[in-house]
């Protein structure tokens, strides 16, 4: 099978491999490709754990539906991403989220089974993908630690304030572009999509942030803090 070269990809998992190992490891592996159209899952609530998924191409999003049938953003999965790597990784043998496809996608499916499973033809190789793995394992954990930070919040327009500010902090400027859309955002956020962009509109006419579309500017940074701190009013 032809993977193409996955490393020109970007793909943390197969960091520090080469082409033509990556090609290896994948074929012992047992890899396939899948394609889905956008609104399709990639992953579906009760569905049995048995891949760790890669996206090639294309943009999905990881959600969780409560009791109620309300649904909460829990991360994109952008290209080179993993999605189902925690789960598995933790022995959890049917999905408790749901991966639906953003776009249209083009993604990897690799037996979770083969990848615990250590290959003579080429265990070295198999050696630094599980060490991959787990650190990747554990970014997505800071990360999620990072969301409920968030959303911890009492306001919308704190919430709102955390995240930019933790986005510039990431980036390392005050000027930056995010992976989310408006209603890709206010899920993330757990808020009201018509909140949300109440509060985006009185940040912008106030000059604290200059915004359009997915690129933000953060004019005025301690005014931002103060509103973070709740002391700026808001919703």
């Amino acid at each position: 099978m032809d993977f193409n070269c996955l490393a020109e990809k970007n793909v943390e998992l197969f960091a520090g491999l080469c082409c033509a190992e990556i090609n290896e490891m994948l074929e012992c592996l047992g890899a396939r490709h899948a394609d889905y159209e956008k609104g399709s899952y990639l992953l579906m609530e009760g569905d049995s754990l048995k891949y760790v998924g890669v996206v090639l191409e294309g943009q999905a999003a990881v959600f969780k539906t409560d009791s109620l049938g309300n649904r909460a953003l829990l991360s994109p999965v952008l290209p080179s991403e993993l999605f189902a790597e925690a789960l598995v990784c933790a022995g959890i043998k049917v999905s408790p989220v749901t991966v639906e496809a953003l776009t249209p996608v083009k993604a990897l499916l690799i037996p979770f089974d083969r990848i615990m499973t250590r290959c003579p033809a080429c265990c070295s190789h198999h050696n630094l993908l599980i060490r991959n793995m787990l650190r990747i394992v554990a970014y997505k954990a800071i990360a999620m630690s990072e969301k409920f930070d968030h959303v911890a919040h009492k306001t919308t327009r704190q919430k709102l304030a955390s995240y930019l500010l933790s986005c510039a902090a990431r980036k390392g400027s005050n000027r930056f572009t995010v992976d989310l859309d408006r209603q890709g955002m206010a899920d993330y956020l757990c808020v009201n999509r018509s909140a949300l962009s109440r509060e985006l509109s009185r940040i912008s006419e106030d000059g604290t942030v200059s915004y359009h579309r997915s690129s933000f500017f953060i004019r005025d940074p301690e005014r931002l803090e103060l509103i973070l701190l709740g002391e700026a009013g808001g919703e």
